[in-house]
C-alpha cells in the first residue's frame, strides 16, 4: 500500500468520507494512467465502505482492462486472477440487491 493511501486510511474519516477521499485519489492515478495504485485506492475504499458505487464500477472497468492486458499477453495466472475479481465484484452487486445494503 502506498503512503498516499496509508495517509487517508489514518485520518480515521467516517466509512463515507473515507471513501469518497480514497476514489478521488484513485481518480487522480487513473487519470496518470497508473492502474496498480488507482486499483488499490478503490480496493481500499470498497473495504472502507462497502457498499456498491464508485469504487465498485471502477474496479470492473480496471479489472477488465487488466483481464484484457492478460489475455493478450498470454498470461494464464494473470488472466485467472483478474476473472476471479471481477466474479467476486459481481457476487458483490448480487448481494446488495439480495440484501438491500
Amino acid at each position: 500500500m502506498n503512503s498516499e493511501i496509508e495517509a487517508i486510511l489514518a485520518k480515521n474519516l467516517a466509512p463515507a468520507d473515507c471513501a469518497k477521499a480514497l476514489n478521488e485519489l484513485g481518480k487522480s492515478y487513473a487519470e496518470q494512467q497508473d492502474s496498480d495504485n488507482a486499483i488499490a485506492c478503490w480496493e481500499k475504499s470498497m473495504e472502507c465502505y462497502g457498499k456498491p458505487g464508485f469504487a465498485q464500477a471502477q474496479l470492473m472497468k480496471a479489472y477488465n482492462a487488466k483481464r484484457r492486458q492478460c489475455s493478450q499477453a498470454g498470461d494464464g495466472n494473470g488472466l485467472e486472477l483478474y476473472s476471479n475479481k471481477i466474479d467476486g465484484l459481481m457476487q458483490k452487486s448480487k448481494d446488495a440487491i439480495r440484501y438491500g445494503y
